[in-house]
């Protein structure tokens, strides 16, 4: 498996985003944000979205979560996603179950530690966090010859 981007999503905005691989020519972040927004709308509302939360085509899976989380300007916690574009594998419900949605909870967890009760729509601030994301993504941003590069 490799992770070909990683990112947030608050509001329909994306408050982290990092692009590992080129998954299609380059698209308006505020577009993609949008679209990825959608597409998880789309899954939660027609699906059970306590089974499904991954959404795959030919090639990638978008793969997602949803937690909560306070921003100062509301009382209420509202919805925030964690979401992987991943290329996609063979047993992918087994995978998912394993290694992605673990790998999310533990984005969502993080991020929320750290930026709960905030101003979450100052989006400078969580340029940070994508080192933290490197981290907890580790080697599944690498393709196979990175790996193997990076071994010898």
């Amino acid at each position: 498996m490799v992770i070909r981007e990683a990112g947030l999503l608050f509001r329909g905005k994306n408050l982290v985003n990092i692009q590992y691989h080129a998954t299609s020519e380059e698209i308006d972040e505020d577009i993609r944000s949008a679209l990825i927004t959608a597409i998880i709308d789309f899954v939660e509302i027609a699906f059970d979205s306590n089974n499904m939360k991954y959404l795959g085509g030919d090639k990638y899976i978008i793969a997602f979560i949803e937690n909560k989380i306070t921003s100062i300007d509301m009382t209420v916690p509202e919805s925030f996603y964690a979401y992987l574009i991943i290329d996609k594998e063979k047993k992918m419900e087994k995978y998912f179950k394993k290694v992605i949605r673990p790998l999310l909870i533990k984005v969502t967890n993080r991020f929320k530690s750290a930026y709960d009760g905030k101003y979450l729509s100052e989006i400078t601030q969580f340029l940070e966090f994508k080192k933290e994301l490197d981290k907890i993504l580790g080697s599944a941003t690498q393709t196979v010859d990175q790996k193997l590069h990076s071994t010898f």
